[in-house]
């Protein structure tokens, strides 16, 4: 099913989605709750999702591709770049560092300050050392807030099994 959200009209841009090509022009909308099941591992639930989107959000001038989706960020750590409760674009986070990216990240034993939820939206920040062999290992990791009101989130090695990192935040829908 395809939203007609009269207040998402910048989103629609008159276009409907076609089911059989979604990525073209829409993308799923996750409510992440429902949405927390698809992600097993690392990026692989991303495609999924669409298979259990009920909704798509029609977005024009966009380039997408497919794994992206749209949620709503709720709370107040990443403004004023995300204001709460925008509905904002995801994609997979692509290869390479994190260092420095906005991300969407899932713990195991987090709980955010503003929703209670176990999911984040913060900068990615990660201190490595290096082994004897040459191979490095995380120290730690810290989720830094944009907003200086909150402080950052700090991981430690031993929490690293427990973290999921999502989706990489590309912008706010507005």
């Amino acid at each position: 099913m395809v939203s007609t959200y009269s207040s998402w009209t910048p989103f629609q841009a008159g276009k409907s989605c076609s089911v059989g090509s979604p990525y073209q022009n829409c993308v799923p909308l996750s409510s992440l709750k429902t949405a927390a099941g698809a992600w097993s591992d690392e990026q692989s639930g991303l495609v999924g999702l669409a298979d259990q989107a009920e909704e798509w959000v029609v977005l024009g001038g966009d380039k997408l591709e497919p794994g992206m989706f749209v949620a709503q960020v709720v709370g107040k750590s990443m403004e004023p770049l995300i204001p709460d409760g925008s509905y904002c674009l995801f994609r997979p986070v692509p290869a390479g560092s994190r260092q420095g990216r906005r991300l969407l990240v899932w713990h195991a034993g987090l709980t955010d300050e503003d929703t209670g939820g176990q999911y984040t939206l913060k900068v990615y920040s990660s201190e490595k050392v290096s082994d004897e062999d040459g191979s490095w290992q995380h120290e730690r990791i810290i989720l830094k807030p944009l907003n200086p009101a909150y402080q950052p989130l700090v991981l430690e090695p031993d929490e690293e099994g427990l973290v999921r990192v999502v989706a990489e935040w590309v912008k706010v829908l507005r």
